[in-house]
């Protein structure tokens, strides 16, 4: 069940990490205009996905990768709120439907307990696992 978590999980970072640089400036738009460097963002935050999804099949350090890991699914949620109040539409030319992005916003949750259970050690993970999936 790790085994298919982690690759899952792995394959959604690196796909999204790839998407930071080849779609930049769509990514661009769901950087809160306040913040300075917005370009650099999504540059470093892409290349911290790629690097999170090679990580996560390191032997050593799973722990510290999970904490990792949950720590940048928090710091870059905000962006996805910012995304959902200023209906910011990923397809270009196209209307974001304010209700998707809204609803986008809960699936941080299993991303966040995907992460923790990779970081258990091997005994843990699995219980841990089932007590958020009966």
């Amino acid at each position: 069940m790790r085994l298919v978590l982690r690759l899952l999980y792995s394959i959604l970072l690196f796909g999204a990490g790839v998407l930071h640089f080849v779609h930049e400036e769509r990514f661009r738009k769901i950087v809160p205009k306040a913040l300075p460097f917005r370009r650099a963002i999504v540059l470093i935050t892409g290349v911290f996905e790629m690097l999170f999804a090679v990580l996560l099949w390191v032997k050593k350090g799973h722990q510290i990768t999970s904490k990792l890991l949950v720590s940048f699914m928090v710091a870059v949620f905000p962006a996805n709120i910012y995304m959902a109040l200023k209906k910011i539409s990923f397809q270009e030319g196209k209307k974001a439907n304010p209700w998707i992005l809204w609803l986008r916003l809960p699936l941080q949750i299993p991303l966040i307990i995907g992460a923790l259970t990779l970081g258990r050690k091997d005994a843990d993970a699995e219980q841990g696992w089932r007590k958020y999936n009966p």
